[in-house]
């Protein structure tokens, strides 16, 4: 994912001081080295590239991290909302590959809800996180805006499984932040 998640959500001007002390990146700590937060000085790069150069309606779509999101990206997390949104993500769930549920060997939506309130909580960006569900999401794109829907399979050992729809947003020209909608 690009979005950054911060825990604690400190403004960078008191995180990346107080990370440097403990010998970790002023953007946070390095969780996962083959995503973005293990690239931290590229992510800087790529995002103060939008922001200098006025970039809108940029969207990053993502996956393999077996998790459904929801996310503005913002220059400065820890200040957000007062810190701009450069772009927006939406990320898909994995269809098959196991997630947090699966990994922690407990049924779903019991452990992880905890924490996904807590991360949206603390990183006011996320507007939505889903830890547990399978499923695959679908994307539509027109000159107005950007919408994906997120559908979760009933049992993913089953390849007739049936779907439901689970969450719609959209992300409306020139906006820079998702919004949740009503599935139509």
């Amino acid at each position: 994912m690009i979005s950054p998640t911060l825990i604690p959500p400190l403004p960078s001007h008191v995180l990346g001081p107080l990370l440097s002390l403990l010998g970790l990146p002023a953007e946070g700590g390095v969780v996962f080295t083959d995503q973005w937060d293990g690239y931290t000085a590229d992510r800087r790069a790529l995002l103060s590239a939008l922001a200098r150069n006025k970039v809108s309606n940029t969207v990053f779509l993502t996956g393999d991290v077996h998790s459904s999101w929801a996310c503005d990206v913002p220059a400065d997390a820890g200040m957000y909302p007062l810190s701009p949104s450069l772009a927006t993500e939406l990320v898909c769930p994995s269809v098959t590959s196991d997630n947090i549920d699966d990994v922690l060997h407990v049924p779903p939506r019991t452990a992880s809800v905890i924490a996904e309130k807590a991360l949206q909580g603390l990183n006011r960006h996320v507007k939505w996180v889903e830890y547990d569900s399978h499923g695959a999401a679908v994307l539509d794109v027109t000159p107005s805006s950007v919408r994906m829907d997120w559908y979760f399979l009933a049992d993913r050992t089953k390849p007739d499984s049936s779907a439901r729809l689970a969450k719609s947003f959209r992300v409306a020209d020139g906006t820079q932040r998702v919004q949740e909608i009503n599935p139509a």
